[in-house]
Formats: C-alpha cells, structure tokens, sequence
C-alpha cells in the first residue's frame, strides 16, 4: 500500500466513509506493515501549530509500537469483519472520541485502535461537566496604588482609573492599556499590580508601550509611569514580554533574586513559586541574566535555567514552541512526566491534584488545545500511557 493510498483510508476511517472492504484492508495492513513504514505516513504534517495540534515524531512510534505488540490485531480476516460490524455499531460512540483526539487524520486511527488502558469512564466525564470544570479564560484583578481593586471580567470597557499621571483603559476584554496624561503635574509615582488567578490569563500595555501577555496563576507589578534612567517591572507567575525599544532606559525585570536586563526584546520567563527552576527564553533580541553575582548573556533560541537553590544559570537551546504553547492557546507535552503536567492542568482549570501512585518512568507527549474540557485533556492522556483519572469534586486524582 502507498502511502497516498494509507492517507485515504485513516481520512475514510475518522470521517465515518469507509466501506467495509476498505475497512479491513487497513486493518491487514497495520497487520502486517512495519512501524517505519506507517509511522512515514502519519508523521506527514497535515496539520501544523498555525492550523491545529500534531503529534511528534517519537510519540507516533511509540503509539505504532504498542499496536504492533497489541494481540487483538493479529486476527484472522472473519475477526476483521466482526471488528468492521463493531465498528459500524459504535461509530457514533467512536467518532465523539474521535472529535477529541488531538492528532486527526495523522494520528487518530492509532487512538481508536488503541484500547488498552485507555478508557476514560463516562462517570469521570459526567462529574466535570456537572461541577463545572471550565477551561481558562481572560479573568484577572487590577491593585491600584491607593489598594482599589477592579476586577477586569466585571468592569465595562472604557476608562478604568485616572491618576495625574495616566488614564488605565480597557479597551476590550482581556486587555488593558495605560495612556499618559499629558496635562499630569508632578506627583509621587505609585505601583499597580496585574493578577490573574488560576484559570485566568489577561494582557496589559504598559505606560512605555511594552506589552506583556499574563498567563494563569500570576502577577505583575509595574510603575505608573516610568521615570530616571531604567524600567523596573517585578513578576510572579508566567508571563510573555514584547518590550518596547528604548536604548536609554534598559527594562529590568526582577523575579526574587534573579534579574532580566533588556532593551527591547521578545521574552518569556516562567518563575512559578511551586516550581524549582525559573526559566527565561529568548525570542529575539538580547537579554542578559544575572543572579546574585553571576551574569549570562542570551541569545535568540536560547533559554536560561535558574535553579532557586543554586547561582549557576544553565543556557541551552529553547523549543520555542513548547514555551510559547500557552499564550498560542495550546498545551506541548513534550516526553514531559505527569507532575510538570498536572502543575499547569492545575493552573489552567483551577483544580486540585492528589497522587495515588508512582508514575516517574512515564512520559507523555502531545498537543492540546487549552479551550478544550478537562475531561478530554485526561482521555487524551490516559490513551497515551498507562494512567488513569478520577474526578472529585474540583480534585483530579491520579492512578495507576
């Protein structure tokens, strides 16, 4: 079979097309082929980040080698028929599954052949949608200098605050911009501060024009207006910076003990507070790292590592997509263990997590879109390794 000819059958099988005899030809050829030859199919990027999410390359053999291993596909052709009527039996259960696979035509028809330790019960799906687990959105709250709080999802769109120096606009839901006041006199500069909650991401522009993306779980903290020789700006969290070019006012932003230097760059620094490491990758231009003593220059597609516990700043080469997945409304799992995920599952959703089981030699790899439920982000990865979930109330519990 050539490789055309595969494309068309795995677009026939998800899209609920394919005849019988065509069904059970691509089941004797997964029978028989080999992992490379397949894996060269359904690698092909029919579907990149800017369209939708795919599956790397050493996810995909990974998946093909638990197929070939599996005993349910080395069955005589009258199996295959009775496996087509199952098939057409529970095509519209099939096709649900399949709408929430992440890999469409290059990966799907691996999930719905895989079925081992994979089920998601329909007891799990029925309780997340009754208590109301929701993905993320744009939600977060504004401290003025004076300690008002605005809480953006409630506030119309317009003028926020005025103080002598700026006017804080919402122009549009998500997004916050400070404008300066050209008739402001001379007053002490006070400091807002920009917190989204778990489960909320927002943007602001800030009074020099540098624009900064917040992501769940964060918060920024910034002058009314920027004045002397340098830009301070102070973060927690996650958050994606586009600062605005200003070769007289290097922009500093400072996270504990560790300090970013810029003047005018692409950025994202992830320092959340259960994490160990802090983490600031370079997009473009130059940024220059420094914890205590020690100082590391960055260049485009690199990423420095800072570990809480120690001075040494570790600088490697970034992938640039797993960092920007977020704020590109995606999760990357990249070979990634079930904790670093569940910490941004926790994150994003706003649940609890609790650990029943040791789960250190699994890896998990893939691509989610964050607007999807949780209860299909949980079947995506119980079709991917050998776990299982339970939800609770807001609490998802981790087994084996």
């Amino acid at each position: 079979m050539n490789k055309e000819r595969l494309q068309v059958l795995l677009h026939q099988y998800l899209n609920d097309t394919i005849s019988e005899s065509n069904c059970i030809e691509l089941l004797d050829y997964l029978d028989k082929a080999g992992t490379d030859k397949i894996a060269d199919a359904v690698i092909i990027e029919l579907i990149d980040l800017e369209s939708g999410p795919s599956f790397g390359e050493q996810q995909t053999h990974e998946i093909l080698q638990r197929i070939q291993s599996d005993s349910r596909f080395k069955r005589s052709s009258s199996e295959k028929e009775e496996r087509y009527n199952l098939f057409i039996i529970n095509r519209n259960r099939w096709l649900q599954v399949a709408a929430a696979m992440l890999i469409l035509i290059t990966g799907g028809v691996l999930y719905l052949l895989h079925q081992k330790n994979v089920q998601v019960t329909k007891n799990n799906i029925v309780k997340a949608q009754q208590t109301q687990i929701l993905p993320g959105s744009n939600k977060a709250y504004l401290t003025m200098g004076n300690g008002k709080v605005i809480y953006l999802s409630n506030a119309n769109n317009g003028v926020l605050a005025k103080t002598n120096s700026v006017n804080v606009l919402k122009p549009r839901n998500g997004q916050i911009v400070y404008k300066a006041n050209t008739a402001a006199t001379d007053q002490a500069i006070t400091y807002n501060t920009l917190t989204t909650p778990k489960g909320g991401e927002y943007q602001v522009v800030l009074p020099d024009g540098t624009k900064v993306w917040l992501n769940a779980a964060s918060s920024l903290s910034y002058p009314t207006e920027f004045t002397g020789k340098e830009r301070h700006v102070k973060l927690t969290g996650e958050a994606y910076f586009e600062v605005a070019k200003n070769k007289d006012k290097p922009f500093f932003v400072s996270i504990d003990d560790v300090q970013v230097r810029v003047l005018g760059t692409h950025f994202n620094i992830e320092a959340y507070s259960d994490d160990h490491n802090i983490k600031a990758t370079l997009l473009e231009g130059s940024v220059q790292v420094t914890k205590n003593q020690n100082r590391s220059l960055l260049k485009p597609g690199q990423q420095a590592v800072i570990n809480s516990n120690s001075n040494n700043i570790m600088i490697a080469d970034a992938n640039i997509d797993d960092v920007m997945a977020w704020k590109n409304g995606y999760f990357i799992f990249d070979h990634d263990n079930i904790t670093g995920i569940m910490k941004k599952v926790s994150r994003w959703y706003d649940v609890d997590i609790e650990y029943n089981g040791n789960y250190d030699d699994q890896k998990f790899g893939g691509t989610f879109y964050r607007s999807k439920s949780i209860a299909e982000l949980l079947q995506h990865l119980e079709k991917v390794g050998k776990i299982h979930f339970t939800i609770t109330g807001r609490r998802i519990i981790v087994m084996n």
